[in-house]
């Protein structure tokens, strides 16, 4: 019984997770409120030491696959998006710091530090570790949805940077490329501009990004 139990637990894993997801306790634990948490953390336990699952981190766990080159694995980067920035179709956070300033080429550092603003976090700031890498959490100004995540993001682009006279012409292309793309409107920037310090809306002001927005 035990063991059949245990194999319907991995069979309904595969079924809802795809390979190298992160499958956090708490999911696992929801699937099968029927059964006791000692219990299930018992499943969970039995299927990990059969190679069914593998734990990554305290709380997350993955299915892994396998080929010639070994045991697949996940990063610290795929916990962390899942948790705190998207997973499907609902988005909740967006990335923040180095990380954000990369992206739209204002800097080439690469971050050993994952930073991200979340409506998963409650504290103003705060640092955990997951794997070794250390990941900044701050709490989002106001709630992140699909809508709102890219103008967002270029907000907390503006915010971070500190001063817009650092915005060369690469990262004015980079932004006004990605607000085409994501269709973010004068109105939008703007509106939502009220929610970030007086700082960010002069950088929005004297940037010129609002200048090169069209009717996309």
């Amino acid at each position: 019984m035990y063991i059949k139990v245990m194999k319907m637990l991995v069979e309904q894993l595969k079924t809802k997770f795809n390979t190298n997801e992160p499958i956090f306790t708490n999911e696992i634990l929801a699937m099968f409120s029927e059964y006791s948490r000692a219990y299930v953390f018992r499943l969970i336990n039995k299927a990990e030491k059969k190679g069914e699952i593998i734990k990554f981190d305290t709380g997350v766990y993955y299915i892994p696959t396998n080929s010639i080159i070994g045991t697949s694995t996940i990063t610290a980067e795929d916990v962390v998006k899942k948790k705190y920035v998207v997973y499907k179709e609902n988005v909740y956070g967006v990335y923040s710091g180095l990380n954000l300033q990369n992206m739209f080429s204002v800097t080439t550092q690469m971050p050993n530090t994952i930073e991200i603003v979340s409506n998963n976090e409650s504290m103003r700031c705060r640092k955990i570790k997951i794997d070794g890498r250390t990941i900044i959490l701050r709490k989002s100004r106001c709630k992140i949805d699909r809508s709102n995540a890219p103008a967002y993001t270029i907000l907390q682009l503006l915010s971070d940077m500190g001063n817009s006279s650092d915005m060369n012409d690469r990262t004015k292309e980079s932004i006004t490329k990605y607000m085409k793309e994501n269709l973010v409107s004068k109105e939008e920037l703007v509106s939502l501009a009220k929610v970030f310090p007086a700082q960010t809306t002069k950088n929005l002001m004297y940037s010129g990004v609002l200048n090169v927005i069209t009717q996309w």
